[in-house]
């Protein structure tokens, strides 16, 4: 996980569109209906183009690439309905007035998405959901937004495993329920690709080391020799898969 910089202002689609949809939403459950059918513009190709790009193609919370998975945009706060925990039945009327809103929006692999975030929007005091009166402003959610929060408040990585941050001496209770719920240290083929990762970026830093002392001392040139540190660069670059990984470790390396 690694933060996000989104592009303003939103696209025009989003703008265009959004005062209306949202009032209807609200008459709708103003009148008693919380089975609220959403348009799908939040779909448009506009939209997703954009918050891939923002994202450099990866998903929002594992930060693996795109890869062919076609993905989803994905409501920070679930439009449709929430649940707190797992297990637990889903409420109704979720976040529908954000439905809409560029800042609720994030790229996500489907994987996240769908088999894991679904509807879950836990918070550190439940009694400061307002979805009555469409405030958030006392909501503290318990799920890292990357486009909001900086994850390495939060969490911290040891090589490639994802650990809650210590906050005043406490572990960070967002770090450990994003982790959790997004199962990040326990997807075998998510901590696998992290593992690559890492192993790659250490074994370039050992032979940028070897080579700069083989430079210094005259046993080799540089100008005859591949630029590892743009090897090294590149694979810890914002592009790159896992580049929270790298920024984020418990040590610096």
């Amino acid at each position: 996980m690694n933060k996000i910089a989104k592009t303003y202002p939103a696209p025009a689609v989003l703008l265009n569109n959004n005062q209306t949809l949202v009032q209807e939403h609200t008459s709708s459950v103003a009148a008693g209906n919380n089975e609220l059918t959403f348009d799908d513009v939040y779909h448009h190709h506009d939209v997703k183009r954009q918050l891939m790009a923002d994202q450099h193609y990866k998903c929002a919370y594992c930060e693996r690439a795109k890869n062919g998975d076609y993905g989803d945009v994905e409501h920070f706060r679930p439009k449709k309905g929430y649940n707190s925990s797992l297990g637990q039945p889903i409420i109704k009327p979720g976040y529908y007035w954000l439905a809409y809103d560029w800042d609720n929006l994030l790229f996500s692999c489907t994987e996240c998405n769908r088999t894991y975030k679904k509807n879950l929007f836990p918070l550190k005091d439940e009694s400061q959901r307002d979805i009555q009166h469409q405030d958030i402003s006392r909501e503290e959610p318990l799920l890292i937004n990357p486009a909001e929060d900086n994850p390495g408040d939060y969490i911290c990585f040891e090589q490639h495993i994802i650990k809650p941050n210590l906050i005043d001496g406490r572990v960070s209770e967002k770090g450990q329920e994003t982790i959790k719920v997004f199962q990040l240290n326990d997807r075998m083929d998510l901590v696998e690709s992290r593992r690559r990762a890492w192993e790659l970026y250490q074994k370039l830093i050992l032979v940028k080391k070897v080579v700069d002392q083989s430079v210094a001392i005259g046993l080799l040139s540089q100008s005859d020799l591949p630029d590892i540190q743009e090897e090294i660069d590149k694979i810890t670059s914002e592009e790159s898969e896992f580049a929270g990984m790298f920024k984020f470790q418990v040590r610096p390396h």
